[in-house]
């Protein structure tokens, strides 16, 4: 039945550009506010986490056995939905590439505000910098918006894919308080550790593996930041990179643009692996 919810999924994604009308949190965030009476951030982030991840798996024991499994595939579907990462991806790269290509670096800047992990504080001096944290933000989104979600729904279920996104939710809201934001983002380092790393593998798998493969070895163990090694791992797997050496300038910037591209079909072909995978598990 995950596979099944999982072709569901990405199709419906295929179609609208994102999880669509059923990815509203406002209900979350006022279910979090409500809980600002709790006196320990780990209670508050806890809670606002669990509650939801016990309704999701009420409604499963319930809908197990009901018609066939059929409104427990609607469940999962729902579920996974609303997992998956918020926004249109292409649509943002496209709008950042559009500014890049003209040379419009404060446009790019702008549009590069929507990527997750890119930060107005980040510190950016000239293009060659702007790119490097673009790309950086564009392999992580790639990995949180699909990747760690389906990696938890098939491993444990749409309870565990929506305990994820709920995290990062916390993790990345504008209303989080500082100390919450903390538990959520160590939680969700914990949560990331195995898909990340198996992800970086994958680039290995489907990029340039013998470029890949040896930094993924040197820096497997290590405990940085998601987005850190999945750029590590993910530049090094790319058939496009940027020369070394080269300066900014018109070059620079076709060769950055066409590296951005060659990272975003990196994703595709990780996706398209993975879908594979998970059907041959299915089947045996």
């Amino acid at each position: 039945m995950e596979f099944f919810a999982i072709i569901i999924v990405l199709a419906a994604v295929q179609f609208w550009g994102s999880g669509g009308a059923i990815q509203q949190d406002s209900w979350f965030e006022t279910l979090y506010r409500r809980l600002q009476a709790l006196p320990a951030p780990w209670m508050r982030a806890g809670v606002a986490v669990a509650l939801p991840v016990m309704v999701v798996l009420l409604l499963q024991a319930i809908l197990g056995t009901v018609l066939f499994g059929i409104p427990l595939l609607i469940l999962f579907v729902a579920v996974l939905l609303y997992s998956l990462g918020r926004g249109d991806f292409s649509n943002r790269l496209s709008l950042y590439l559009d500014c890049w290509r003209r040379g419009d670096l404060e446009g790019a800047y702008e549009h590069a505000l929507t990527l997750d992990d890119f930060e107005r504080g980040d510190k950016i001096d000239n293009a060659r910098e702007l790119h490097q944290a673009v790309r950086r933000a564009l392999f992580y989104q790639g990995f949180e918006r699909w990747f760690s979600v389906i990696f938890w729904f098939v491993l444990l279920g749409p309870a565990a894919a929506m305990a994820y996104r709920l995290l990062f939710l916390l993790q990345t809201g504008a209303h989080t308080a500082s100390d919450d934001k903390e538990v959520a983002g160590n939680a969700l380092f914990y949560t990331e550790w195995i898909p990340a790393r198996i992800l970086g593998f994958t680039f290995a798998l489907v990029g340039n593996f013998d470029r890949c493969i040896g930094r993924w070895r040197e820096y497997f163990a290590e405990a940085r930041p998601s987005a850190e090694l999945l750029d590590a791992w993910g530049s090094l797997a790319l058939s496009e990179p940027v020369p070394e050496g080269l300066v900014d300038g018109e070059q620079y910037s076709a060769a950055a643009a066409a590296e951005l591209n060659a990272a975003q079909a990196l994703l595709f072909r990780c996706l398209l692996c993975w879908v594979v995978v998970i059907a041959l598990i299915q089947l045996i």
